[in-house]
């Protein structure tokens, strides 16, 4: 079994003892997808699983009543270690990396919640693909970083944040580019190059049919590539907060498809070395400006 992180843990305590993945997520203050996925993590890493339906809650199996009480004891252990080392006081640089969709929708509230959460941190931002972000987390170049469909590299612990949905989206000009796999096929795709997550949900969205696309614009960067989008250069799939956030307001619109995109899935990572307390108080602050701004799928 890998090593389990502390939300994932944290999880798990308070959905086992409140008995609901809603109680739970209010109690974190996380949304109930995040939780479920951190749930969904720490299950796929045990040995058997930890809940069973009980009517419209849940209960602890056999195995869960065991790893629930060694939590407890995990979870105190922590408490008295993040009191004692005084980790809520962290301070200095910190090589902070931010996907590009979520560093659009959210970094200027992320940036101004550090300062008033850690006065004394230096963040040193990076904006970047999540392919690129999770390569540097692994190479030890970045210390923590949101990072959207990671690929799970070695020795990156991921701790999950949220759900955020994606739209297929073309210029307001364009009329009538249709709505499926083989309509939206003839015009050019515009999407950042493999393996990014934006690049791997496009081709696995025409792959369901059997379709590749007969002409893609390749882009490294996210925002550039919504610019050409606004420019009517091809169409791409982008996810819904950085649509919202584009500056032309009108200049964009969201294409309902048939089959539905697939929402991705962002999450907080940091090296598995790395001190826990430090990247956990790190993520709170994350999850809070996600919250205030809404930014994940609703329940």
């Amino acid at each position: 079994m890998n090593r389990p992180s502390i939300p994932q843990l944290e999880g798990f305590f308070w959905t086992a003892r409140l008995g609901s993945v809603r109680k739970a997520a209010d109690r974190l203050s996380i949304t109930q997808p995040t939780l479920s996925l951190r749930l969904k993590q720490l299950e796929s890493e045990t040995s058997a699983p930890l809940f069973e339906r009980q009517g419209r809650g849940l209960r602890l199996t056999r195995h869960g009543h065991l790893f629930f009480t060694r939590t407890a004891t995990v979870l105190e252990a922590y408490s008295d270690l993040a009191n004692l080392s005084g980790a809520r006081e962290i301070e200095g640089p910190v090589r902070f990396g931010v996907a590009e969709g979520f560093a659009v929708a959210c970094m200027p509230q992320l940036i101004a919640n550090l300062r008033a959460d850690f006065s004394l941190l230096r963040p040193e931002w990076v904006v970047a693909t999540s392919d690129v972000l999770e390569q540097s987390l692994m190479n030890g170049d970045l210390d923590v970083a949101i990072l959207v469909d990671p690929i799970g590299l070695r020795d990156v612990r991921l701790s999950a944040l949220g759900v955020q949905t994606n739209d297929w989206v073309s210029c307001t000009e364009l009329k009538d580019v249709g709505n499926t796999p083989g309509q939206l096929s003839q015009w050019t795709i515009v999407t950042t190059p493999p393996p990014t997550a934006m690049y791997r949900t496009t081709v696995g969205w025409f792959a369901g049919e059997k379709i590749t696309p007969e002409k893609t614009c390749l882009c490294s960067s996210l925002n550039a590539a919504l610019q050409l989008v606004a420019a009517g250069t091809g169409i791409g799939i982008f996810p819904s907060r950085v649509v919202d956030a584009y500056p032309l307001k009108g200049a964009l619109r969201s294409i309902e498809t048939v089959p539905c995109l697939n929402d991705g899935r962002v999450f907080f990572g940091d090296r598995s070395a790395s001190d826990e307390a430090r990247s956990h108080a790190l993520l709170r602050t994350v999850e809070r400006t996600a919250n205030e701004l809404r930014y994940f799928k609703p329940d």
